[in-house]
């Protein structure tokens, strides 16, 4: 969604910045969001705090709010899936296993 989403919005995402969680991932306010989103997926409440603190501090309460119900939505549907065990269609599984090769995510614990 996000690589469709920013190149309609006219602002493709680096997609490998984003996995490495490094960099602005080529996205306006990206160096926040892309802090705040590994502070999500961490464990450190810390972390967390000064990761959305710099994020409504560059964008705006809003747009953290925004990032934060993203994050949120993107676990729930995740969670939604593995439970009633969907899958991606066969049709979709060569696209697939090409971004995953990209972003380097088969080694990923949820990697399937």
């Amino acid at each position: 969604m996000l690589s469709w989403s920013s190149t309609e919005a006219g602002t493709p995402a680096d997609l490998g910045a984003v996995v490495e969680g490094q960099g602005d991932a080529g996205l306006p306010f990206g160096a926040e969001l892309v802090a705040f989103v590994e502070a999500i997926a961490g464990w450190d409440d810390a972390a967390l705090v000064a990761a959305r603190a710099r994020l409504a501090a560059a964008a705006g309460d809003a747009f953290m709010i925004d990032a934060a119900a993203v994050a949120a939505n993107f676990e729930m549907m995740t969670r939604v899936a593995d439970g009633t065990g969907a899958r991606f269609p066969a049709s979709t599984a060569a696209a697939r296993t090409a971004l995953a090769a990209r972003l380097s995510i088969g080694g990923m614990i949820s990697a399937r």
